[in-house]
Formats: C-alpha cells, sequence, structure tokens
C-alpha cells in the first residue's frame, strides 16, 4: 500500500512537511487546480518538484456550480473544466480522481433515483471516460454518507455506477469515514473494482468530523487496509482536518509506518 496525503495546492508549503514525514504522494482538490490562477498552480507544482513527490490524484471532482443531473452535463462548461484540471494534473505526475461532489452529483427534486443514476452513468462514461483516458487517469465514484448525499452511498452502489458507465478506467473508490453502510466484507468482495482509497480517525474529539490517524487505539485500521489489500487497492490518502498541522502530519505519517509492518 502506498499512503498519500490530501491538501490545497494554496498550501504549497505543506508538501514537503508531507514528503519528510514518509507520505508518498500529495491528493489534492480537483475544483482549485482547474480553476487556480497560473501563479498558484505555478507554486504548488513547484513546491512538488522541490521535494521530488508527486500529486497522484485529486477529490471534489466537480464544485458545486456545475450539477450533473438535469443539466447539460455535455457541454463546453463542462468539458473544458474537466480538460483543463487534468491537463494540469498530468503534469503533476496525476493518475486518479475522485468524483464525490456531493452538492453536484444530488438527485434534484423531481428527478427519480433511477434518471439520476441513469445520467450519472451516462456523464462518466459519455463525458468524463474519454477525457481521463486522454491524460491516462482513472476517474474513481467515491460513495457519501446518506447525509450528505442522496445518491452513491455505499462501495456497492459506487460499484454498480462503474459498471454502468461501461468504462475500464471509471472504477470505486472506499472511504473509511464514509463507510457507515458497508463493512470491510464489502470491500473484499468488490476485488478489482476498489482502486483508490481514503481513510481518516472518523471518531474526532476536537469537533473536526475526521481527523489524522495516529494510533490504532483510535480505531481498526488495520483491517481497513487489510481488505483493501486484498481487493488490489494499492493507494490509500489521509484526508482529514487538524488544528496545527506541521506536529500532526509527522504524527500521522509515524504512524503510517507502523501500518506498513
Amino acid at each position: 500500500m502506498r499512503y498519500g496525503m490530501c491538501m490545497g495546492i494554496d498550501s504549497p508549503q505543506n508538501v514537503k512537511i508531507a514528503k519528510d514525514a514518509g507520505f508518498d504522494y500529495m491528493e489534492c482538490g480537483f475544483s482549485m487546480l482547474s480553476r487556480a490562477d497560473d501563479e498558484v498552480y505555478t507554486k504548488f507544482k513547484t513546491a512538488l518538484e522541490e521535494s521530488g513527490i508527486r500529486c497522484e490524484a485529486a477529490n471534489c471532482f466537480l464544485p458545486a456550480d456545475l450539477p450533473v443531473i438535469g443539466h447539460d452535463y455535455g457541454s463546453e462548461k463542462y468539458v473544458g473544466y474537466i480538460e483543463n484540471g487534468m491537463k494540469r494534473g498530468k503534469e503533476l505526475g496525476m493518475k486518479c480522481v475522485v468524483f464525490g461532489s456531493s452538492a453536484a452529483r444530488n438527485v434534484p427534486d423531481g428527478v427519480s433515483y433511477a434518471e439520476g443514476f441513469r445520467q450519472l452513468g451516462d456523464f462518466l462514461g459519455r463525458v468524463v471516460s474519454p477525457i481521463a483516458e486522454k491524460y491516462g487517469m482513472t476517474v474513481v465514484i467515491e460513495p457519501l454518507r446518506k447525509n450528505e448525499t442522496n445518491i452513491i452511498n455505499t462501495v456497492k452502489e459506487g460499484t454498480m455506477l462503474a459498471v454502468l458507465s461501461g468504462k475500464d478506467n471509471i472504477a470505486c473508490l472506499a472511504d473509511l469515514y464514509h463507510m457507515v453502510s458497508d463493512d470491510n466484507d464489502d470491500i473484499r468482495q468488490l476485488r478489482g473494482s476498489i482502486r483508490h482509497a481514503h481513510f481518516s480517525n472518523p471518531y474526532s474529539k476536537n469537533n473536526l468530523k475526521r481527523e489524522f490517524p495516529k494510533s490504532f487505539d483510535e480505531y481498526d485500521y488495520r483491517s481497513f487496509i487489510d481488505a483493501l489489500e486484498y481487493a488490489g487497492c494499492e493507494r490509500c490518502s489521509v484526508e482529514a482536518r487538524c488544528l496545527d498541522y506541521p506536529t500532526e502530519a509527522v504524527e500521522s505519517g509515524n504512524f503510517i509506518k507502523l501500518l506498513r509492518k
């Protein structure tokens, strides 16, 4: 398993901290990557190059102002946004884009769940997949908690949507925090379909919703990682919040060294 650190491209100073803490790659926000001005993008790219690490993944694929269901998702507004983000991503070494984006994928009132599901599959297969193929990327569908989105809440549903797209470069993600309706056996049953993962301490003590993983006492992380490895997933990013990034990134990095054993 290779472990990454999620961060914004507007925080280039955090790249070296994560690299020195032992992380294998960075994961940034796709929306910010696509829409950032050249100065912000260049500073992040330079920080990666100077630290000798790649940004292999991006999350937050679509912003709220680019909703899919019930909209003209094949228009230039969508295509241009995806193209620009993936073009930049390729320059950073990106291989994977995470489609969580609850506000952009929610099924609006007046549209059936089945129709919403169909449109998401069409968007991924007809619009997203060809662009991702052009830049050598896989797009993974992130199941989210039911209080965050009204569609795709489990890894099995995410995998069904990937299958509906009909494209090999559309797959599924497993996020420990969101897996309240799943268990590790669900991951194991989807061997070959889980291409990326997120994890964090889901039991925050500081009102952060999710914290950096730092100890086996917090959660049974080992079983989660073992299930991912059985399923063939080779990449897992820390997606969390913190109060003191320089300190907590190192603490999390030290814990990940134990997970590698």
